[in-house]
C-alpha cells in the first residue's frame, strides 16, 4: 500500500489583510500641518479556477486646518482605493501581485484678510506592486508608501 501526503495548503488560501496606504498631502506640509494621511484597504483572497484573487477596497481621508492671525489655510483629501490580484508563486515564495487604484479628490482654501482662494485638485493613479507574504512588506514611490499587514 502507498500512502500519499497531500500538497501543503498554499498560504494564499483564506488570506486576508489590510494594505497601508500612506500618501504625502504636498500643500499640507507647506504650511508646516502634519504631511501624510495614512489609511488602509482591507483585503481577502478566495480560490476560484483560476487560482488565488485578491480583491479589497477602502477609503482615506485628510483634514487639516492652520489657524494663524492672518487667517487660515485648510488641506482636505478624499481618497478611495481598490484592490485586485492574484496571490502565488512557488512553494515557499509565494507574493501578492497586486493592482492598486487610487482616486480622489483635494483641496486647499486659503482665507485671509481681504483674499479667499480654493485650490482643487482631482485625479487617478494605478500601480501595479508585487508583495512578498511577509508582514510588514512595503513598496513606494514618490509622495506614497503601501505596507503589508497580514491578519493572523
Amino acid at each position: 500500500m502507498v500512502v500519499t501526503t497531500p500538497p501543503p495548503a498554499s498560504p494564499c488560501e483564506g488570506l486576508r489583510g489590510n494594505l497601508e496606504v500612506q500618501v504625502l498631502v504636498g500643500p499640507a506640509e507647506a504650511v508646516g500641518l502634519e504631511p501624510v494621511a495614512v489609511g488602509a484597504i482591507p483585503f481577502s483572497v478566495v480560490s476560484d479556477e483560476k487560482g488565488y484573487l485578491v480583491q479589497g477596497d477602502g477609503a482615506l481621508s485628510y483634514q487639516e486646518t492652520l489657524q494663524k492671525e492672518w487667517g487660515t489655510y485648510s488641506v482636505s483629501l478624499d481618497m478611495e482605493g481598490t484592490i485586485e490580484g492574484t496571490c502565488g508563486g512557488d512553494q515557499g515564495r509565494e507574493a501578492l501581485d497586486l493592482t492598486v487604484t487610487m482616486s480622489g479628490e483635494q483641496m486647499v482654501e486659503v482665507r485671509a484678510e481681504g483674499f479667499q482662494g480654493d485650490y482643487p485638485w482631482e485625479g487617478r493613479h494605478e500601480m501595479d506592486l508585487t508583495f512578498p507574504l511577509e508582514d510588514g512588506a512595503s513598496a513606494e514611490g514618490e509622495g506614497w508608501v503601501m505596507v503589508l499587514h497580514l491578519a493572523q
